[in-house]
């Protein structure tokens, strides 16, 4: 087996969603020698860099990330390329005409915009999934749907979120390393951090491929 990392590395000066808080992390003891040690905090919010959003994220009353159970965050899946140079906008529906989706539980989107993480570009604007993507998603009967932008929606909007949040899916964004990847023929594993009463969390997202 081989694994495939699809996270962005958490940096204390790391892009960020506008207004949210950067990351920090304080090193409490870096003397080494006998009965030295080192400690760290981070302080960060749920969204931070690669994560999953849970439905709670926009639907009041929904399970969160601790209410759900571990094998909704991983399962076979395949990756969708909608072509090279990808612009900002909504990703039309017809980018998954005729993709066989049997036995599929989690759809990635390698729009190329990774290529722009670290950058004021990045958080500016994207490509996300049209309401009429979201629907032909959510009815495909998937446990998610991911993409390599800060958001499956727009900077404005959350349609394609409540769409997925309806039918118990979750979604992973600020994904990786998507192009490393074939188009289908491996497992996803998203792991969240096992957060209390919390819509979101980061992941250490990867794939794992056979031989």
């Amino acid at each position: 087996m081989r694994l495939v990392d699809l996270s962005h590395r958490i940096v204390s000066d790391m892009p960020q969603w506008p207004g949210d808080r950067q990351p920090l992390r304080v090193v409490r003891c870096s003397e080494h020698g006998p009965g030295s040690h080192e400690s760290s905090r981070i302080e960060c919010g749920c969204h931070i860099g690669t994560h999953v959003d849970a439905p709670r994220h926009f639907l009041a009353g929904a399970g969160g990330v601790d209410d759900m159970p571990l094998d909704r965050f991983a399962g076979p899946a395949l990756v969708i390329r909608p072509g090279t140079d990808v612009l900002p906008g909504p990703l039309p529906a017809t980018v998954l005409d005729g993709v066989d989706l049997a036995g599929i539980e989690f759809v990635l989107f390698d729009t190329g915009w990774a290529r722009h993480w670290g950058q004021p570009r990045y958080y500016q604007d994207w490509p996300w999934l049209s309401p009429e993507l979201a629907e032909r998603l959510a009815g495909a009967g998937l446990k998610g749907v991911g993409i390599d932008t800060p958001s499956l929606d727009g900077f404005v909007g959350h349609r394609a979120h409540d769409i997925c949040a309806a039918r118990g899916m979750v979604n992973l964004e600020n994904l990786a390393n998507l192009s490393a990847l074939p188009a289908r023929g491996f497992r996803l594993l998203a792991l969240p951090l096992k957060l209390a009463d919390t819509e979101a969390s980061p992941v250490r997202a990867a794939a794992l491929l056979d031989g």
